[in-house]
């Protein structure tokens, strides 16, 4: 867990970014998109070739990018996927 105004360890955070580029799909699930560093993961992931596939109850800055976008809540929609 990060606090707002927190940043995360550096070791954690290259770790996060290795996983975006590597990443063949990358969910973003139930989140604003808003908060950077961490929203640009999402960018990283797509250029590096993964498919982004959004699970929100609303659009955010981060849907135009995103292969799929669902709407709804992740309590509804993921088990969906799972299935």
């Amino acid at each position: 867990m990060v606090w707002f105004g927190e940043s995360l360890p550096n070791d954690v955070w290259l770790a996060a970014e290795r996983a975006a580029r590597e990443a063949e799909v990358f969910l973003v699930i139930g989140t604003s998109a808003v908060v950077y560093p961490a929203a640009g993961l999402v960018a990283l992931a797509k250029s590096a070739g993964a498919k982004v596939v959004e699970v929100n109850v609303a659009e955010t800055p981060v849907s135009a990018m995103a292969d799929a976008s669902l709407r709804g809540a992740a309590a509804e929609i993921l088990p969906q996927l799972i299935s």
